[in-house]
């Protein structure tokens, strides 16, 4: 394996002088045995079992070197823990702390494991006292799960999971759940992406923070696309109904906000982002998804006029334009017998003022009024 800046390579007999120079630092042991250092026996065991566990899995917490020097880095891979889930590890040198290493190597790790070694989910686990490793494993993806006794340390480690259904990889980004520490920061860039586009200035940041708390808000489709350890984009979904011309109310999904930060518009990422979150919805079980945008972008991505559907959009005038409102099947057939209006969740719905006040914790900005907005 190779990124940008680090290889990898596997562990030999001979690198035991390699071997000593990691795990020979207290620096590197200090959180992964109950002593906090390795004597020369325990490096030479280590070494052992990292090449023992090559051979008989295939797997290693393979060595890490700098591509530009080939000095040794630390090490970063995997090692057994149970069928269909291998678990992560990372030692790095302290003189490589800080400089994005451990995030970089670990990216590399984890396409492997999904992708070559078809891993369903990865476990990680960390002393309770290594905040640089809990903070690593968050930017990763990895979801806090229990806690579990591990021997070495003699305590109970707080355990985690990164689960292939809840990431995608795609080179330098990651797609996974939104968590709560990510919410200041999402508003953020939602703000960002929507100031003075539809209205002067916006309210869509004050919406996201008001549906998280709506009953109609569908956490395990709240997602964040994260590039080196930045958000870089976000989407979310909402349940609700179309009443349909026959008294019937059929369940659906309606989308947004949805955006991708400024600078990295139109070179993907939002179809990317879109692609994996409708994919989701699907395997959720949900049978359509309706909602406002525009046809030249989400119509890439399977949305057709919602009108050829037989589905109206609620208020709105006969004979207006209607070329906003969007849908998609995600069960082929799901609305063959449906005409009706579409209800839009009341939890869109803010007030004025309410917008302004929360506004007010953020960055001050200019607000304008431009052509081609819609208030």
């Amino acid at each position: 394996m190779k990124t940008e800046r680090l290889g990898f390579s596997r562990w030999r007999e001979e690198d035991l002088p390699l071997a000593e120079l990691l795990w020979g630092d207290e620096a590197v042991t200090r959180y992964i045995c109950a002593s906090g250092r390795f004597t020369k026996a325990d490096v030479e065991a280590r070494l052992a079992k990292e090449i023992e566990n090559g051979r008989t899995a295939g797997i290693q917490y393979w060595p890490v070197f700098l591509l530009e020097t080939e000095e040794l880095v630390g090490c970063c891979g995997l090692r057994p823990y149970k069928e269909g889930q291998p678990e992560f590890g990372i030692h790095l040198r302290e003189k490589f702390w800080g400089s994005g290493y451990g995030q970089e190597a670990a990216r590399a790790v984890i396409r492997r494991a999904f992708e070559e070694l078809q891993a369903e989910s990865i476990f990680a686990g960390c002393h309770p006292n290594n905040m640089a490793s809990k903070k690593l494993l968050g930017r990763l993806g990895f979801r806090y799960v229990r806690e579990e006794f591990y021997a070495p340390t003699g305590l109970m480690h707080p355990s985690y999971v990164l689960e292939k259904e809840d990431i995608m990889e795609n080179k330098d980004s990651i797609i996974r759940l939104e968590r709560e520490e990510d919410h200041r920061a999402v508003e953020n860039m939602i703000r960002e992406s929507f100031w003075n586009v539809y209205r002067p200035g916006c309210s869509e940041h004050y919406v996201m923070h008001v549906l998280r708390e709506d009953p109609a808000f569908v956490k395990e489709l709240d997602f964040v696309m994260e590039q080196d350890g930045e958000l870089i984009g976000q989407n979310m979904f909402m349940k609700t109904v179309i009443e349909a011309d026959d008294g019937r109310t059929v369940d659906v999904l309606t989308m947004g906000p949805i955006c991708v930060r400024q600078d990295l518009k139109r070179k993907g990422y939002g179809k990317k982002l879109l692609d994996y979150s409708m994919e989701k919805a699907a395997e959720l079980g949900f049978g359509a998804v309706l909602f406002e945008g525009n046809i030249l972008f989400y119509g890439k991505s399977g949305f057709d006029y919602a009108r050829k559907f037989g589905i109206r959009y609620h208020d709105l005038p006969e004979g207006a334009d209607d070329s906003f409102f969007l849908c998609r099947e995600l069960i082929p057939g799901y609305l063959d017998d449906v005409t009706g209006v579409y209800q839009t969740p009341q939890g869109y719905y803010v007030k004025d003022e309410e917008v302004e006040a929360f506004d007010r914790d953020f960055p001050p900005k200019v607000k304008l009024k431009l052509p081609g907005q819609l208030i």
